[in-house]
């Protein structure tokens, strides 16, 4: 709330307005089963000033669950709003069929994919120490392939 005087020959005019903060959310499931990956926008109105969210969480790194956020404006007006974040059913992992850790069940990339970066011995390709028939057969699966960049 916030008042304005005007003074002006002899008489004292006070408008008063009072704006009522409220919050509102936009929740978006996680990218993937069980992951930290579901998000949230909050958005105000009637707000004076500058709002803060009373919270610890990482709003962009929620598990699936219920929430319910707080925040407050400088004049000390708070407001609450409840939402949920719904678990994705995919799966998450390595989608990247050249990396160490490919995971052929994967249908979410979770940024996990290990690729080689021992420049040492290039054609061990199957990184396991030893260039061998293993290195050649992965060297053929992959023969033809456009790579980009």
């Amino acid at each position: 709330m916030f008042r304005i005087a005007l003074a002006a020959a002899g008489f004292l005019l006070v408008f008063t307005s009072s704006a009522q903060l409220s919050i509102s959310a936009t929740a978006y499931s996680t990218r993937c089963s069980g992951s930290s990956t579901g998000l949230v926008e909050i958005e105000s109105e009637g707000a004076v000033g500058e709002i803060s969210i009373l919270t610890n969480l990482d709003l962009t790194a929620l598990e699936a669950g219920d929430y319910t956020i707080t925040a407050e404006d400088v004049s000390g007006q708070q407001a609450s709003v409840s939402f949920t974040i719904l678990d994705h059913p995919a799966l998450c992992g390595c989608t990247y069929p050249t990396a160490f850790n490919y995971d052929t069940s994967a249908e979410v990339d979770n940024g996990s994919c290990v690729f080689s970066s021992d420049q040492s011995c290039l054609a061990d390709i199957v990184p396991d120490g030893i260039v061998g028939t293993n290195d050649l057969l992965q060297l053929l699966v992959e023969f033809g392939v456009v790579c980009n960049e």
